[in-house]
């Protein structure tokens, strides 16, 4: 299925505004973009500073074949922002009451990328009754830093204290009013927020501001000070297998993760071997699981959107013959 380059009209209407505010208590509403009709839905969760935006390809591929919702995360996008820290767990529980939310009620189907895919595994184990099949697109997996670098790795701590570092520094640029265009620091947030999919002046606008925004840095800082510790034992105690549940893990072919401090070339094919072992890992939680790599970077969903809306269609069939036969 060819995916098209040029700028959809469409995504003014799902991606340049909140489009459903979905109330996950009194104070806080979490943004859904929902496209299509027809159950089972399609939950997508984009990775680590991602938003609904990075799902546009897909929705808009998918159509009317399929119900699909992405969302954004608390403090991310258009949703409002939330309690920190935010751990898988908060994560999970405001998609959950933004779904009840908006009547959209199970079964699902969870797509997830990166640490998304962490995401939704945790509902899927937490949650099973809830769940019928799951595409997880290059997806994180618990305890991932430990098992590439090991326990006390410099490498690891140098890695993180520079990310929050970056972070930190976004916060206070941002609450200043100085994360603007033409700013370095915001140069360069555009530049590697840049995808191969064309954006509507609106919808960049609007990516934009969201770039300059204090509350997604944030967000962003905290999740990513929790993920490797809290996120990752809150998955890891509730890893169950899946049955015979219909699950395809997708693998980008051509990168794992971000450049790594002082790396060595034999580290970083050591490194690319443990991704494919966790890929495989978590495959072999349902009987049924099979991965499959894909000729794409990390966000395979924005290299290659046809080979996501493949998975998730052939997902969809699955389940909808065992329905129809029950």
């Amino acid at each position: 299925m060819a995916i098209a380059a040029e700028p959809d009209a469409r995504m003014d209407h799902f991606f340049a505004g909140p489009q459903t505010l979905a109330k996950v208590n009194r104070r806080r509403r979490i943004n859904l973009v929902i496209t299509g009709d027809g159950s089972p839905s399609v939950i997508l969760a984009g990775g680590h500073g991602c938003t609904a935006l990075s799902w546009a390809s897909v929705q808009i591929a998918l159509g009317l074949s399929a119900r699909a919702v992405s969302f954004d995360q608390a403090g991310m996008g258009f949703s409002d922002p939330g309690p920190l820290p935010v751990t898988g767990s908060a994560v999970v529980e405001d998609l959950r009451a933004a779904l009840r939310s908006a009547d959209i009620a199970p079964p699902y189907i969870l797509v997830g990328l990166s640490l998304g895919g962490l995401y939704m595994r945790l509902f899927a184990f937490k949650y099973p009754q809830e769940v019928v099949g799951m595409v997880m697109v290059d997806s994180s997996s618990e305890h991932q830093h430990r098992r590439f670098f090991g326990e006390n790795s410099a490498q690891l701590a140098a890695l993180r204290r520079g990310q929050l570092r970056k972070m930190t520094h976004l916060v206070h640029l941002a609450r200043a009013g100085a994360l603007v265009p033409g700013a370095p620091e915001f140069d360069a947030l555009v530049r590697a927020a840049s995808q191969p999919m064309q954006l509507t002046p609106a919808v960049e606008a609007a990516r934009n501001s969201q770039l300059a925004s204090a509350a997604r840095w944030r967000a962003m800082r905290s999740e990513m000070s929790v993920a490797g510790v809290i996120s990752f034992e809150q998955v890891a105690a509730a890893r169950r297998p899946l049955g015979d549940m219909p699950l395809i893990v997708l693998s980008a072919g051509r990168e794992v993760g971000e450049a790594v401090p002082d790396e060595t070339p034999e580290q970083a094919r050591s490194r690319v071997e443990t991704w494919r072992i966790m890929h495989e890992e978590i495959a072999s939680l349902s009987t049924r699981g099979e991965r499959r790599v894909v000729d794409a970077r990390h966000q395979i969903q924005i290299d290659k959107p046809e080979a996501v809306v493949a998975a998730i269609e052939e997902v969809l069939a699955m389940v909808r013959i065992e329905r129809s036969t029950d």
